[in-house]
């Protein structure tokens, strides 16, 4: 049997700022992400519960939500929270492969493992 993919979008509000060569003030940005698991069909016939990656989601926007990136992130970009979030999901999620995270409406960042 082939390997399917499902997916699963979560959002939560969080600010960053930058110093160096981008130099931004610290600012709010609604970031929605989605998360891609791949796996093989179980018994039951599905490859992850959704109710599991919806509660594992809503754990991580918790520790998020109305956060200051910077500090858990030295470098609080776009791309480093798209790794550190997969990085994070993949603990309680293993099948969990690829983020597709939006900072704003025209700008994303895909990640994959």
């Amino acid at each position: 049997m082939k390997e399917l993919s499902i997916q699963v979008k979560s959002s939560f509000w969080a600010s960053h700022f930058h110093t160096g060569k981008l130099n931004e003030e610290e600012h709010k940005h609604n970031f929605i992400y989605t998360i891609t698991l791949k796996g093989k069909l179980n018994e039951e016939g599905y490859v992850e519960d959704f109710r599991k990656i919806e509660q594992v989601l809503q754990e991580q926007n918790l520790k998020l939500e109305n956060i200051t990136l910077n500090t858990i992130l030295t470098y609080p970009t776009t791309e480093n929270l798209a790794i550190y979030l997969l990085k994070e999901i993949k603990k309680s999620l293993p099948l969990a492969h690829k983020i597709v995270l939006q900072e704003k409406e025209n700008y994303s960042v895909i990640y994959e493992e």
